[in-house]
């Protein structure tokens, strides 16, 4: 069986961008179906839940990731197009908290609204299944050739080739 070469990934294009928030946005979109009907308040504070956790992966994940690094104010990566760097880089290794923190907080916007989504089972399958395919999408076309090498989740294959 041959290895194909993997083609690390140093830039993204706006369109890139586009896919993964149209693909992201489905569960997204699916949780606010459920909550809206039955809480006004259960939204409001699943939207500060939403921007909290993608505030605590920008701080704790993305600063370290050499996207991040690149010289420019601005973000331009599959999950944050256009957004400004607010946080310094971090061009050191992550820490354990660094590491967890963004997937505790990814874990609230997931179970927040599980909720009012078992109220709808039909809404709950939907919201598993797209957040099973964004998840698999992103580790099966990202994961395998990302440049951020200290990420828990990099996928890349050992690039040191013995026979050059």
């Amino acid at each position: 069986m041959t290895e194909q070469r993997v083609e690390v990934r140093d830039h993204y294009r706006f369109s890139d961008w586009l896919y993964y928030t149209a693909a992201g946005l489905v569960p997204l979109i699916t949780a606010v179906v459920a909550i809206y009907p039955r809480s006004a308040l259960g939204l409001v504070v699943y939207g500060l839940v939403v921007v909290a956790g993608l505030v605590a992966v920008l701080y704790f994940f993305c600063t370290h990731c050499p996207h991040y690094q690149k010289p420019g104010r601005f973000l331009k990566c599959i999950f944050f197009w256009g957004v400004p760097k607010f946080f310094p880089p971090k061009p050191t290794a992550m820490s354990r908290l660094e590491k967890l923190a963004p997937v505790g907080a990814m874990g609230v916007v997931f179970f927040f609204p599980l909720a009012w989504l078992a109220e709808e089972p039909g809404l709950l399958l939907v919201y598993l299944l797209s957040w099973a395919v964004f998840l698999v999408t992103v580790r099966r076309h990202e994961c395998r050739r990302c440049a951020f090498t200290d990420c828990p989740a990099n996928a890349v294959p050992d690039r040191a080739d013995p026979m050059g």
